[in-house]
């Protein structure tokens, strides 16, 4: 098992390179996205990927993907040394081949709470967790978690995801022509995001990278995970490198709800 504390997604070689030369490489334990297996970002054929790191898989697999997957996991090369997904099948595989592979588990909306993240640990190493919560809940699940968690310390976040070209489709109806790598904005809030499209689907993040820096250094974290899409380099090699003192200005956006979540039981009526 890799014995440090960056998870760092890349997306390119060239990125790769530079966090080397750039950055402590003991500190950069690289995650690789995997071509076919993933949706809302560039990726790497299995082959390409020849630095000791993670692979990447956020798809949600038919039956065919499923298939597809239990092959990769029969030719997987030595470097990699573990997996971050997000299909509950992709777990089951792993269990029923016993494989040896690191297992974290991203659900991205899902993991919100220290019960539903402990049940989950029981079958995977680690958990990412939820950015939709407040910074109090993140520290009371760290806290209360019976295995070290994974922070997304940093980069945009995934907010939809949809096994639809929607993008093409919008284009075919409409008769734009909508970039596949867009930014979009709503007319009436003038608030926009962005959006991947690929063969598999869409995948729509926030407009402005989250900002969870100032919770890396707390207890019990396996990982701090780095997104490293759409984010200027010279921005990620300042974060890695601890100087990133202007970045609270620069990057303010946090967690989605910054106040305790109020449940509405039941209205009353007259």
């Amino acid at each position: 098992m890799i014995k440090n504390n960056n998870l760092v997604l890349v997306t390119n070689n060239e990125i790769v390179e530079t966090l080397k030369n750039e950055c402590e490489e003991s500190s950069i334990t690289f995650l690789f996205p995997v071509k076919d297996f993933c949706v809302g970002m560039p990726c790497f054929e299995i082959e390409e990927i020849k630095e000791e790191g993670y692979i990447y898989i956020n798809r949600i697999l038919d039956k065919g993907g499923i298939n597809n997957f239990k092959e990769l996991l029969k030719n997987l090369p030595s470097n990699i040394k573990g997996i971050v997904f997000d299909d509950i099948g992709i777990l089951n595989i792993l269990i029923e081949t016993k494989s040896k592979l690191t297992k974290i588990l991203f659900l991205s909306h899902s993991n919100c709470n220290y019960e539903t993240i402990n049940s989950f640990l029981e079958y995977v190493d680690s958990v990412v967790i939820s950015t939709d919560i407040t910074k109090e809940e993140t520290e009371e699940i760290l806290k209360k978690a019976t295995k070290p968690l994974v922070l997304y310390a940093f980069g945009h976040v995934a907010i939809m995801y949809s096994r639809r070209t929607l993008l093409s489709n919008y284009n075919n109806h409409f008769k734009t022509n909508i970039e596949k790598e867009t930014t979009l904005k709503e007319s009436i809030s003038k608030k926009s995001v962005k959006a991947i499209e690929n063969n598999y689907g869409t995948i729509i993040y926030t407009n402005e990278p989250f900002n969870n820096l100032a919770l890396q250094n707390s207890d019990n974290i396996f990982y701090s995970l780095f997104n490293t899409l759409f984010i200027p380099t010279e921005d990620i090699i300042k974060i890695l490198n601890n100087n990133n003192d202007n970045f609270e200005d620069k990057y303010p956006y946090k967690y989605l709800s910054e106040e305790e979540t109020i449940f509405r039981i039941k209205e009353d009526r007259v």
